[in-house]
């Protein structure tokens, strides 16, 4: 069974993969399908956003499907300075908790009445001895049951098949590495161009603050106009990035 050893840490990208990704998400219920990292909404970029409940339609109002926020940090850094700017993500986007995290701590946060309050707080060798308690305040069973009815959920559809089967069928390809520099956007972008040679219909969506996708398809000028021939040899492709909070 993996042990938290806030020892083991060396930097920020340890914290997130080995205590949030590897241990803290699991224990907490959600899947690989609940959570999102790197996120961006308009100046805001988030390390981790989870979904206790996918909701339908997505609105950013007091009835948000967005559920929970994971901030991981350096163990190195003092939590404290990071604290405004998670109040700053929870009320701007409609989210009631957040975590705060460098391996050697971890604090939890819930968004009342424009002002992050800390509820929990232990060091990083007490998470696993806390954990049910943890869950209980952050779990996603715990926070999908606070969504509001009025929005139904994408999983308990009610849709009759044959609504269902008129609509014209989407697939949705997702292209995920913890990891930098593992190909991710080479992959997505020749695929999107790939498929659009093919005569199908493509949305290329690109998430990454960096705006890599961006640039590779051709909707960001290269520095030699002469290098810039990827429109002309892939043809339209759509790309759209993160929409802001607005």
């Amino acid at each position: 069974m993996l042990r938290i050893t806030p020892q083991s840490f060396r930097n920020e990208s340890e914290v997130e993969s080995k205590l949030v990704v590897q241990y803290l998400l699991p224990a907490l219920g959600y899947t690989q399908d609940d959570w999102y990292q790197e996120v961006t909404f308009g100046s805001i970029r988030l390390d981790f956003l989870a979904f206790a409940a996918q909701v339908l339609p997505f609105t950013l109002d007091a009835n948000s499907p967005l559920s929970l926020i994971i901030e991981a940090k350096n163990p190195r850094v003092n939590l404290d300075k990071y604290v405004r700017r998670l109040n700053q993500y929870l009320v701007r986007l409609k989210v009631r908790f957040g975590v705060l995290t460098n391996g050697v701590s971890l604090r939890i946060y819930e968004e009342n009445r424009g002002r992050a309050d800390m509820i929990f707080q232990c060091g990083g060798e007490e998470i696993q001895d806390n954990i049910e308690r943890i869950r209980s305040l952050i779990g996603k069973d715990v926070i999908k049951k606070k969504v509001s009815p009025a929005f139904p959920i994408s999983s308990t559809s009610t849709q009759s098949s044959s609504t269902q089967s008129s609509k014209k069928s989407m697939k949705i390809i997702s292209i995920y590495h913890n990891k930098g520099g593992v190909g991710k956007t080479t992959v997505a972008v020749n695929l999107a161009a790939g498929l659009r040679k093919r005569n199908y219909r493509v949305l290329l969506v690109d998430l990454d603050s960096q705006a890599n996708s961006t640039f590779a398809a051709g909707l960001v000028k290269f520095q030699f106009d002469e290098e810039d021939t990827l429109k002309d040899n892939n043809g339209p492709i759509q790309v759209r990035s993160a929409p802001g909070p607005d």
